[in-house]
C-alpha cells in the first residue's frame, strides 16, 4: 500500500469526479499550484496508483444490450483457468473481465447488438469449454450507476451519480461522433486539438461535438482507472434477495446505496437478485460492518445476501467495437 497524503487524495477524487478538468481547475480545488498539481498526478502514474484516465460512454446510447455472465469452473488447473481467461479477453464482445473469490471464478461483461451475436459467443464458449464450467449465470443488465469513491476524502455521503448502462436504443450518429469516442475513451485528458487531429476536423467543432456528446447523455462522465491494492482497498459484489418490499422500502434502500461512501456501483439487472452492489472497503472487517448496518436499517426486507470478491481485472474496454 502506498502512503498518501490529504492533498494527494484531494487530487484523485477530483479526478475521480472529473478527469478532464484542467490542472488548474484542480489546483484550486485542491490548494496548490499548477506545477504541483502536474508533479503530483505524474508521480502516482510512476507508481501505478492511477493506472489510467478514461471517459464513461453509455452504451445503452449505442444499442448495445449489456449482458453479466459469471462462470463457476470445475476440474480447471491454474493453467487451464488462464486459458480459458485468455480466450474471453481475445473475445470483441467481452468488455470487461474479472476474476472472482467466492461462489464463482470468472465474471465478464459483454455487449452485444443483437441476440444472435450474444447466442453465437455463448455457443462457442461452451462448445470450448463446457467441461471445464460447472455453473453459469447469465443475466442481462438494465440499468448500472456509478457514484464517486466518496471514501477517499472520507466523506460521510457521495454526491454525484452518473448512469452508464440503460436499456438499448439506437441514438443516431455520424461517423466523426464515432471517431470523438474513439479518441476521448480511453484518455479523458486527450486535448481537443488532438480529437480533431484524430477526427479531420476543427478543434472548434470537436468542441461543440463533445458537449452535444455529454448532452444527448451518450458522454456520461469523466473517471480514473485507481490501483485499488496500493490504495489499501478491496473491491466486493454484494447480492441481496428481499422479501415483502413496498416502493417506499426500495427507494429507501436505493437511497441508502446511492449516499453511502463506499459504494460505487448499483447495478439493477434482469434475472439476476433483488440488489446487487459493489463495493470498496479497507477490509473484510469494514464490508462486514456496512453490511450489518444494510440488515439493521432494512432487516424487514431483507431475505438473504451473499458476495464475492473482485480480485484481478484482466481486461477492460471503454469504447465498444
Amino acid at each position: 500500500m502506498n502512503k498518501l497524503d490529504l492533498k494527494d487524495r484531494k487530487i484523485l477524487y477530483e479526478l475521480d469526479t472529473d478527469s478532464r478538468q484542467t490542472y488548474n481547475e484542480i489546483a484550486k480545488k485542491v490548494g496548490l499550484g499548477k506545477d504541483s498539481i502536474i508533479y503530483r498526478i505524474e508521480a502516482m502514474q510512476k507508481t501505478g496508483i492511477i493506472k489510467q484516465f478514461h471517459t464513461v460512454i453509455n452504451v445503452g446510447k449505442l444499442g448495445f444490450t449489456s449482458f453479466r455472465l459469471y462462470l463457476k469452473l470445475q476440474n480447471a488447473t491454474p493453467e487451464k483457468e488462464a486459458e480459458i481467461i485468455e480466450f474471453l479477453k481475445n473475445q470483441k464482445l467481452v468488455t470487461w473481465l474479472v476474476s472472482i473469490e467466492g461462489e464463482f471464478d470468472i465474471g465478464m461483461w459483454v455487449l452485444t447488438k443483437t441476440i444472435k451475436e450474444m447466442n453465437k459467443f455463448y455457443k462457442e464458449l461452451l462448445e470450448r469449454y463446457v467441461n471445464y464450467i460447472d455453473k453459469r449465470w447469465l443475466t442481462i443488465f438494465t440499468k448500472v450507476s456509478y457514484f464517486t469513491r466518496a471514501y477517499i476524502l472520507e466523506k460521510e455521503v457521495n454526491d454525484r451519480e452518473f448512469v452508464f448502462i440503460t436499456e438499448p436504443e439506437e441514438i443516431e450518429l455520424d461517423k466523426i461522433d464515432y471517431d470523438i469516442l474513439n479518441a476521448i475513451a480511453p484518455n479523458s485528458r486527450i486535448t481537443t486539438m488532438e480529437i480533431a487531429k484524430k477526427a479531420g476536423i476543427t478543434p472548434k467543432t470537436a468542441a461543440s461535438r463533445i458537449k452535444e456528446l455529454e448532452k444527448k447523455k451518450i458522454i456520461v462522465g469523466y473517471r480514473t482507472m485507481l490501483d485499488l491494492e496500493k490504495l489499501g482497498y478491496q473491491y466486493f459484489k454484494v447480492h441481496f434477495n428481499l422479501h415483502d418490499v413496498t416502493i417506499e422500502k426500495e427507494k429507501a434502500i436505493r437511497t441508502y446505496i446511492k449516499q453511502h461512501p463506499n459504494i460505487i456501483y448499483d447495478n439493477e439487472v434482469l434475472g439476476g437478485d433483488d440488489i446487487e452492489i459493489e463495493i470498496q472497503v479497507k477490509d473484510l472487517n469494514e464490508l462486514r460492518t456496512i453490511i450489518n448496518d444494510m440488515k439493521y436499517r432494512f432487516a424487514d426486507i431483507i431475505k438473504d445476501y451473499r458476495y464475492f470478491l473482485f480480485y484481478k481485472e484482466h481486461k477492460f474496454v471503454f469504447m465498444p467495437g
